[in-house]
């Protein structure tokens, strides 16, 4: 049976727990990532706030908090958003500084010195720093990061060079996750299935790199059939919110569009169908099932 998000059964569980137990800031860590799933992002950063004011001194819900000012980031206007970026910044400095082993932390942060701009606190330097710092706790997520840099830097070349550095240290599927995804943006759709399929080879768990393999066949037009399954398979896996994870509307919708090229209608629809039940306001789904 293909996996279900049942927000409202989540939210109900985790309000149900936060009545018997008020302080319980793990339950209130969740309920931020449920309404942040739901794309409800002024709410979810309401709710990682005040995970964070429970327990102050923990890096997790420092980070959550972090990664919810960077998704609501997007929805905010011009003027807000340095402030926001701000905001984004001291909470990633601040779950470092509580765990300076925290390699996802230091990861977060690097990023966000790379990709911020100098007047929201971006900084070469201070990336360098975080990737030192990531050498010594976590050698592909230091890789990772240096490839992001000279990709930010247009440096496409380099980046895949740290890329595959990467992959070869790399033991989760994240490295090829990330490989992956940059040769798609560059239109090298075989190259990047196969980077996919290798992480999946190296860890059937990670369930990105089979959404990604499906993603992929629908920009490519190839390895239809794969993609379904590959789609398939990603729907019956649970998987833990995090922001680069697509939520199963995706799925379904990345689905549909790839039964359209088989020419499979009533499958296209249906799974259309399933990704507008997911999300009423699903705008690609009700566009693609009002075309047909």
């Amino acid at each position: 049976m293909l996996g279900v998000e049942n927000y409202s059964g989540a939210l109900a569980y985790f309000k149900a727990a936060l009545q018997k137990n008020p302080q319980d800031a793990a339950a209130t860590a969740d309920m931020a990532k449920v309404y942040l799933a739901q794309g409800q992002n002024k709410t979810g950063v309401q709710w990682a706030k005040k995970a964070v004011a429970l327990v102050p001194k923990d890096a997790t819900y420092q980070l959550l908090l972090g990664d919810a000012y960077g998704i609501y980031i997007n929805d905010v206007g011009f003027f807000s958003k340095i402030g926001v970026a701000h905001k984004i910044l001291a909470a990633y400095q601040q779950a470092v500084q509580l765990d300076p082993n925290n390699a996802d932390a230091r990861s977060s942060l690097a990023t966000y010195y790379i990709v911020a701009p100098g007047i929201a606190g971006g900084s070469t330097d201070k990336a360098n720093a975080q990737i030192a710092a990531l050498d010594k706790i976590a050698p592909v997520q230091a890789d990772l990061a240096r490839a992001n840099m000279a990709l930010q830097n247009k440096d496409r070349q380099k980046g895949e060079t740290y890329l595959r550095a990467a992959v070869k240290l790399d033991k989760t599927g994240n490295g090829d996750l990330q490989l992956g995804l940059v040769l798609a943006s560059q239109n090298h759709y075989p190259e990047a299935i196969a980077a996919f399929e290798d992480g999946i080879q190296k860890d059937p768990t990670v369930s990105t790199n089979y959404y990604q393999v499906g993603h992929v066949a629908v920009l490519g037009k190839i390895h239809v059939q794969e993609g379904i399954e590959d789609l398939q398979k990603y729907l019956a896996m649970p998987h833990s919110w995090h922001p680069d994870v697509p939520t199963y509307k995706w799925a379904h919708y990345r689905l549909g569009m790839l039964y359209g090229i088989l020419g499979d209608k009533a499958n296209e629809k249906a799974q259309y169908e399933a990704a507008v039940k997911l999300n009423p306001d699903f705008k690609d789904a009700k566009k693609a099932l009002a075309k047909m």
